[in-house]
C-alpha cells in the first residue's frame, strides 16, 4: 500500500470508522455464535457483562490491528488497574455524596427508610450482584467513550473539540433513558461528560474513570437510593427529592439536577488545570499548520529612498 495512502486510511478519525466498522463485525459473529448471549438486556448481570467484555475485546483489537499499540500504550496498564481505579472510585463517591448532601441541606432529599429485599435473596447478595455490573457498565461505557471515541477524536480534532463532540455523543446516548429529556442529556454532557473526559486528560489512565463511573452509578443509585439516568435501582436506602426539577433532575436523578452540574463541572476544570499544567493537552499538527498561517506577518514594505540633500548656499557677500 503506498505509504500516503496508507497514512490517510490510518488517520485518527478513519480509525475511529474501521473500529465501528470492526465493532460491528464482532456483534454480527456473537449472534451467529450465541444468539442467546446476543439477546440479554443490557441491565443483567450476563448483558453488563457481555458489554464490558467485548467492548474491551474491540479496545484491544482496534489498537493492535490499527495501532500497533498495547492497551498499556493507551491508558489501560495493568499495573495501574487496582490503585488507579480505587482513586477514581473514592473520588466518585465523595462527589456523589457532595450532590446528595446540598440536596439534603436545600430540602431536597430525604431517606424514607431501608429499601425492599426481592424474596430469594439477601441485601448483601443483591448489593454485591449490583457492584459487580455497575463495575462491567463502567467498563463498557468509559472503553467506549473516552477509550475509543474521544481517544481518536483528540488525536485528530485536539483536546478541545474531542471534549465537546464526545461530551455530546455521551449526552445522546442516555436520551433514550427513562425520565430523559434534553435537558437531561445536556447536563449529562456538560457534567459526567466533560468530567470524565477531563479525568482521562489529566492521568492518561482510563482506569480512574472507570473507577469514577462505578462509585457515580453505585452511590447515586444503591448507596443513597436516587434514580440512576431514570433507573431505579435502590438497595440500602429509599429516598425522595422534593422540590424543583432543576435541583433534583426530576425522574431521571440528581446528575441532571443543578448542584452535580456545578459540582461535577468544578471537578472538571481543576482536572483541566492539572492537564494543561502537566502539558497534557493535545494539539493536532494541521491545528499547529494554521495557527502559524494566521500568526505570519506580512513582509514589511520597503522604506522609501532617501531624498538627496539640499546643496549649501554660499553665504551671500555685503
Amino acid at each position: 500500500m503506498p505509504a500516503l495512502l496508507r497514512r490517510i486510511l490510518l488517520a485518527p478519525l478513519p480509525r475511529l470508522l474501521w473500529t465501528g466498522i470492526l465493532g460491528a463485525g464482532l456483534f454480527r459473529l456473537l449472534v451467529l455464535v450465541s444468539p442467546s448471549t446476543a439477546r440479554l438486556p443490557n441491565v443483567t448481570l450476563g448483558g453488563a457483562l457481555r458489554n464490558a467484555l467485548m467492548t474491551l475485546l474491540l479496545f484491544v483489537l482496534s489498537l493492535w490491528l490499527l495501532e500497533r499499540k498495547r492497551p498499556r500504550d493507551a491508558g489501560l496498564a495493568p499495573s495501574r488497574a487496582v490503585p488507579d481505579t480505587v482513586r477514581g472510585f473514592l473520588l466518585g463517591a465523595a462527589l456523589l455524596t457532595a450532590v446528595v448532601g446540598v440536596l439534603a441541606l436545600v430540602g431536597s432529599y430525604r431517606i424514607i427508610g431501608w429499601a425492599p429485599v426481592p424474596d430469594g435473596t439477601t441485601r448483601t447478595l443483591l448489593f454485591g450482584r449490583l457492584l459487580f455490573i455497575l463495575l462491567c457498565v463502567g467498563v463498557f461505557e468509559e472503553l467506549a467513550s473516552r477509550g475509543i471515541f474521544f481517544r481518536l477524536l483528540e488525536q485528530g480534532l485536539g483536546t478541545w473539540l474531542a471534549v465537546i463532540l464526545s461530551g455530546a455523543f455521551f449526552g445522546l446516548g442516555h436520551l433514550n433513558n427513562p425520565g430523559a429529556t434534553w435537558v437531561s442529556s445536556l447536563a449529562i454532557a456538560v457534567g459526567p461528560g466533560a468530567l470524565l473526559a477531563a479525568a482521562y486528560v489529566a492521568t492518561r489512565s482510563l482506569w480512574i474513570p472507570i473507577g469514577l463511573h462505578w462509585a457515580w452509578n453505585l452511590f447515586e443509585g444503591p448507596v443513597w437510593g436516587t434514580p440512576v439516568s431514570g433507573m431505579a435501582t435502590p438497595v440500602l436506602a429509599v429516598a425522595r427529592l422534593p422540590g424543583s426539577t432543576a435541583l433534583t433532575g426530576g425522574d431521571f436523578g440528581p446528575e441532571a439536577g443543578l448542584p452535580c452540574i456545578v459540582l461535577a463541572t468544578a471537578l472538571a476544570v481543576a482536572f483541566f488545570v492539572l492537564a494543561i499544567r502537566r502539558h497534557q493537552i493535545v494539539t493536532p499538527a494541521w491545528m499547529w499548520w494554521i495557527g502559524g498561517r494566521l500568526r505570519r506577518t506580512p513582509p514589511a514594505l520597503p522604506a522609501p529612498p532617501a531624498s538627496a540633500p539640499a546643496p549649501a548656499v554660499p553665504p551671500s557677500s555685503a
